[in-house]
């Protein structure tokens, strides 16, 4: 018994700190999940968006229309979202001539998001969510979603995945009626 009890004592501090590190929400392995189809009511939530440029210009979503718009919502204190980015930024580099918008999203202030900004260069810009984003159906960070030309949400992503592989960038363009 006393030498279960000191083993407990060793391993506990380890189990909890993998919980801390593990990520900021659950994720699943991306090569390996099936994709759901989206509902009705998440093609709802779009409208519910309301992003503004750290300018505070609001991001008109009829100005969307006829373009594939990825959006990824993110947080400077999520380390999967921060280790997600270049990738990302290599993807939007990639699609430039694509027709496809990158919107990345966070609540935070913009301020924070500004500072954040200011210490990386990325190939996209950030934008602020006047809303929190766990109110517009985000459960986890990172999220991503893509929304076809029509304005529909087709994919909806819970966790971080290298966006820039050949394989993410085919799933981009994959929604895409112009291919």
């Amino acid at each position: 018994m006393k030498i279960e009890m000191r083993k407990l004592k060793v391993i506990a501090p380890f189990l909890i700190g993998l919980l801390f590190i593990g990520g900021c929400g659950t994720s699943t392995t991306t090569e390996e999940k099936k994709e759901e189809p989206t509902t009705k009511k998440e093609l709802s939530l779009i409208e519910k968006f309301d992003f503004e440029d750290l300018d505070g210009n609001k991001i008109n979503w009829a100005d969307t229309k006829g373009q594939i718009v990825f959006v990824n919502f993110w947080a400077t204190w999520c380390k999967p979202c921060i280790k997600e980015m270049p990738s990302i930024s290599e993807a939007n580099i990639q699609l430039k001539d694509k027709n496809v918008m990158f919107i990345i999203a966070s609540d935070e202030g913009i301020e924070k998001i500004k500072k954040f900004e200011s210490k990386h260069d990325y190939s996209f810009n950030l934008v602020h969510s006047k809303a929190s984003i766990f109110d517009l159906g985000v459960q986890a960070l990172p999220t991503t979603i893509i929304i076809n030309e029509n304005g529909d949400i087709v994919f909806n992503e819970i966790g971080s995945r290298d966006w820039g592989s050949e394989k993410s960038i085919a799933l981009i363009t994959s929604f895409s009626s112009k291919e």
